[in-house]
């Protein structure tokens, strides 16, 4: 017999996790399994999420309430989550439904249901409270009003990093590093246009910063009428939406940069760019390639990132002890770091301007830089497929290149010459296809 669903008491919104209390993007619904459990954390708490028969979603606990289980090494039967273990099946909803080991006159123990949390998928995401469910409020999602808007097209682009949430969120927001991180890189900058930044401050409240900047002294083939006026948003806690509004109104364009804490340490990043004024061939251009130039673009800066991070971490005393900020090139960071401060100190991973919480030192092995397949490709289904597909492929050019070999060996001359050409050929095309299937697992470095 089938328990009633329970969700057990909600999690506390006092004692230092206030933060439970906001929306999370979890990952874009197109990039998540329909097949199977996916696993994700938020701030260090092993989480599932799976789709049920009935087409809802379910986020809670990656934990099976028999023996505590990862739940995410189950698998879906009849749009069931079930326990890899002993096979204990779930809806989406939570409710335990199946028990192979249970006396089937007895009903099933309501303990047995999982905690559920809030979801809800907009624009295209799949969006978790892990708070009071009572308070979680859909309205309090921080979407984007240009992606709905006609003719706009969108990039999506997800990466999980080895640095904490607000080191990610310091780094999209520090517009100084741009033109010097990432000169000559096709969504890049350029060195020459390295240049003092002056700022204007819009809003800074509970809810987030937001801000207008211009270069000071740019040269007059980049003149600000040309671009229009550029904003950068802080929208607490998870999104920073960088806008430009242009001197033809018609004109949308912008990027939004979601982000998810998996941990104090670990993090990810949910891109999404978009314009209604993208030439055919950006359009046309599949999601896999764009992946590249954004593999390479977080690639410069995540060495960066990650020395920073440490340092800081070792550093005893408060930032604005260790800085030495330029208003000219910081004022962002610093207001976000200050907005720390005021607004997020329970966080887990507290570090502001002047004031923070000591973070555990690393204890597993020094993140891979250049492990492009761990953080970016099992994350995302169109590089997962390609990857798969160069990995078939190559699978069926080695095996030409085997049966080219005997034609080589025993046939005529004519034989041998096609057999020559067919392996040379096929041996090209495996080199080639073998660098195609690396770029979705290895950087060039």
């Amino acid at each position: 017999m089938r328990p009633s669903p329970t969700n057990g008491p909600p999690p506390s919104a006092g004692s230092g996790d206030a933060w439970r209390a906001h929306w999370y993007p979890v990952a874009f619904e197109r990039d998540l399994r329909r097949d199977a459990p996916s696993a994700f954390a938020l701030f260090g708490e092993a989480m599932v999420a799976f789709r049920g028969a009935d087409g809802a979603w379910f986020c809670g606990p990656d934990r099976c309430p028999h023996r505590a289980a990862r739940l995410s090494e189950g698998s879906l039967r009849d749009g069931r989550l079930e326990c890899l273990y002993h096979g204990w099946q779930f809806e989406s909803d939570g409710s335990c439904v199946r028990m192979p080991q249970w006396p089937t006159a007895k009903p099933l123990p309501a303990a047995a249901c999982l905690r559920r949390y809030p979801t809800q998928i907009r624009q295209g995401m799949l969006w978790v409270w892990p708070g009071d469910a009572g308070e979680a409020d859909p309205a309090r999602i921080p979407l984007v009003p240009e992606l709905d808007a006609p003719g706009v097209a969108v990039v999506d682009y997800v990466i999980d990093l080895p640095y904490g949430q607000t080191f990610l969120i310091e780094n999209v927001i520090d517009v100084a590093h741009i033109h010097i991180a990432h000169h000559g890189l096709r969504g890049g900058g350029h060195r020459d246009l390295a240049l003092p930044l002056a700022f204007e401050l819009l809003a800074d409240d509970a809810r987030g910063i937001k801000a207008s900047y211009r270069s000071i002294g740019l040269p007059a083939t980049w003149a600000a009428d040309r671009a229009g006026t550029a904003c950068v948003e802080f929208v607490a806690p998870n999104l920073v939406h960088y806008t430009t509004a242009y001197a033809d109104r018609s004109r949308i364009a912008g990027l939004a940069l979601y982000s998810l804490p998996l941990d104090t340490d670990r993090c990810r990043l949910l891109y999404r760019k978009y314009s209604n004024f993208y030439a055919r061939r950006e359009r046309a251009k599949p999601r896999w390639l764009e992946h590249w130039t954004q593999n390479e673009i977080l690639r410069q800066d995540m060495s960066l990132i990650i020395g920073q991070f440490d340092e800081i971490r070792r550093f005893p005393g408060e930032l604005k002890d260790l800085w030495l900020p330029l208003k000219t090139s910081d004022t962002l960071v610093i207001r976000f770091r200050k907005w720390l401060d005021a607004h997020a100190a329970d966080r887990p991973d507290h570090r502001g301007f002047a004031s923070h919480r000591p973070l555990p030192t690393r204890t597993g092995p020094a993140a891979d830089l250049h492990d492009v397949y761990t953080m970016h490709t099992r994350q995302c289904r169109d590089c997962l497929r390609m990857h798969a597909v160069a990995r078939h492929a190559q699978s069926g050019l080695l095996a030409a290149m085997a049966l080219a070999v005997p034609a080589m060996a025993l046939g005529g001359p004519t034989s041998r010459a096609v057999g020559l050409v067919a392996y040379l050929l096929a041996a090209a095309a495996t080199w080639s296809v073998r660098r195609f299937q690396r770029r979705f697992e290895r950087s060039d470095g």
